[in-house]
């Protein structure tokens, strides 16, 4: 039995499928070539590493909870005029991150706030960042719920570790003082540790109606804006103008 007979049977006692059908396929090649036993394993470890970063990138986007994929490209700049490419190219790098700065995306329905907003998420898990999307009204659900759910309990602690948490539609739901002070906890716990970026059809101020309380609403805004680039989006729904019909 020569040296690759035996790579061959140790490949077939491999419980990682991906990684044995890997193995297989560069032994192929060794048999054909003359490839020395560096570039041999050079090309299995490169497999492994690509594999499981495949692996880490399609779990970080699994445990980012975003609705539906969006990439930066299907952003409509021609038609969502109050941000312009030079600023989302800058967005695109990241590092508001990791200054941990907020975004706050203001504008009415169907102006592109949480298609951008999902837009960025989805590049910073490219990039390796950890990201978190819910709506305001699941996570006032999963604070709720954090002691006596098992799913609230590991959403909320995902939350506390995230690099970058999204909360969506801010302010389209009306809040309980209950649900305004558990907001102003998570505001307060993760500031100037954890980027937030916000979507929200209201107005700063607008909030102290939404948060029942101004004191509150002005603690809140203070530790959002701190650090942070507020966008006020403008212009009519994309949605409305661009529908479809089921008649031609």
């Amino acid at each position: 039995m020569n040296d690759l007979d035996i790579l061959r049977d140790m490949a077939n006692q491999l419980k990682l499928s991906t990684l044995k059908t890997s193995i297989m396929k560069f032994i192929e090649e060794a048999e054909q070539g003359s490839e020395t036993y560096k570039e041999f394993l050079f090309k299995i470890l490169k497999a492994e590493v690509e594999r499981k970063e495949k692996d880490a990138l399609r779990n970080r986007i699994k445990r980012a909870r975003f609705p539906y994929p969006k990439e930066i490209e299907t952003f409509d700049t021609t038609f969502q005029k109050s941000i312009d490419k030079t600023k989302i190219n800058i967005l695109k790098e990241m590092k508001w991150i990791d200054n941990m700065y907020n975004l706050i995306f203001l504008g009415p329905p169907g102006v592109g706030k949480s298609h951008l907003m999902i837009v960025l998420g989805y590049r910073a898990v490219e990039l390796g960042y950890h990201v978190l999307f819910l709506t305001m009204s699941e996570l006032i659900y999963f604070l709720k719920n954090k002691d006596g759910c098992r799913k609230s309990k590991e959403v909320i602690n995902r939350l506390n570790k995230c690099d970058l948490l999204m909360i969506d539609e801010v302010g389209y739901i009306p809040l309980t003082k209950e649900d305004a002070n558990l907001f102003f906890e998570i505001v307060s716990g993760l500031h100037e540790k954890t980027s937030i970026c916000i979507t929200s059809n209201k107005d700063f101020s607008q909030w102290t109606e939404l948060l029942q309380d101004e004191a509150l609403a002005a603690a809140i805004l203070d530790r959002l804006v701190y650090r942070c680039q507020v966008f006020n989006l403008k212009g009519n729904s994309y949605r409305l103008e661009n529908r479809e019909t089921i008649f031609k």
